[in-house]
């Protein structure tokens, strides 16, 4: 950690600020991409079942087939 002794008020003012607003941008930035996590986890549950859907008819057609 850099010796904060060595700043005037100023510049120590300006160091907060600018901190600050780093601080804000990355917090938004996690949250932005929490969110598009969230929509990725639907989309791929989405598929998820689908894929289900077709694995269920797939043993359904072959067993139709079979009995025929």
């Amino acid at each position: 950690m850099e010796d904060l002794s060595k700043h005037t008020p100023i510049e120590l003012n300006k160091m907060i600020l600018d901190t600050k607003t780093s601080h804000d941008l990355l917090k938004e930035d996690v949250i932005n991409d929490t969110k598009e996590i969230d929509e990725i986890t639907v989309r791929i549950n989405k598929k998820l079942a689908e894929i289900d859907a077709q694995e269920k008819l797939y043993i359904a057609l072959i067993e139709e087939l079979n009995n025929r």
